[in-house]
């Protein structure tokens, strides 16, 4: 058995919207292939908001979902990111799964004015492929619409590049073709802190032109806390394009890139000091110019 809470919107949940905890049975998967997000539950009010719970954002393109779990009731939504690069990157669904059990047993590190928000799979298709796309061979880290800002090199283009050399079709036939990297846009629109878990870099980077403070000042904050070294000017090894941190840079969300250092192990403890730390400096993190 499991808890699932359901929420109204793709915002943390407030104190004056409360929601409706029940218990659901777990069923066996099937995938099914589909066109579009499915549309989200409605709430039901009632007298005792919930502090713990789970949010449906959607399901991908073989019908899995795709599940935020939420833990507080601030006002600053902090929202971290596990597993956008599908199997290849599984260990940082498995660091995902362990801050959520973290996070259920010491709900008190969580501080007053912040909800903390976790999906440990933005990719299950690619997960449960054992690839690094989704289920239909885009990158969903180079699927988002990063045209409109005035950094020219991080600009979406329909073949991408990794360390492998070029992936072509990986950016998708059109920014945001992507039902999984639609959920993610519309779910972290409201997010002041967005922290994507990524392996195996050992590193901390930020937007492609690093131009925006508040990401760079959360990057500093979680390089102090974790020990990663923060790469100020950005990935320069290859082009990255369509990427979802330089998305919502322009947007006015602080978003850092935490690689892991190998594909292996979860760097727990490393990250679970990141995450408290970018949670306890938020006002400096989002004020910063």
């Amino acid at each position: 058995m499991f808890t699932v809470a359901v929420v109204m919107g793709c915002g943390a949940p407030s104190p004056s919207s409360p929601v409706e905890t029940q218990t659901a049975t777990m069923i066996a998967f099937t995938p099914t292939r589909r066109t579009g997000p499915t549309a989200t539950p409605t709430a039901v009010p009632t007298d005792t908001p919930a502090l713990v719970g789970q949010f449906l954002l959607g399901e991908s393109w073989e019908g899995r979902p795709i599940i935020a779990h939420w833990f507080g009731r601030g006002i600053h939504k902090v929202v971290a990111v596990g597993n956008i690069h599908g199997g290849t990157e599984e260990n940082t669904h498995r660091l995902a799964l362990e801050l959520i059990d973290y996070f259920q047993e010491n709900l008190d590190d969580v501080p007053d004015d912040v909800t903390l928000w976790i999906i440990p799979s933005a990719n299950p298709d690619g997960l449960a492929n054992g690839r690094r796309s989704n289920a239909r061979g885009v990158d969903l880290n180079r699927n988002a619409d990063t045209n409109a800002d005035s950094c020219e090199v991080n600009d979406w283009v329909r073949d991408t590049h990794t360390s492998d050399g070029t992936n072509e079709g990986g950016g998708g036939p059109y920014p945001f073709s992507e039902v999984e990297a639609r959920l993610l846009r519309d779910f972290l629109t409201d997010a002041e802190v967005a922290i994507f878990y990524h392996s195996m870099a050992g590193k901390i980077f930020v937007t492609s032109c690093a131009d925006h403070a508040p990401s760079a000042e959360l990057a500093r904050v979680l390089s102090s806390a974790t020990g990663y070294p923060f790469v100020e000017q950005g990935w320069i090894s290859y082009p990255v394009t369509g990427a979802m941190v330089d998305y919502l840079a322009y947007r006015g969300v602080a978003g850092v890139e935490v690689e892991l250092t190998n594909k292996r192990d979860t760097e727990f403890e490393e990250n679970l000091a990141g995450l408290l730390m970018a949670m306890s400096l938020v006002h400096q993190i989002v004020e910063a110019r």
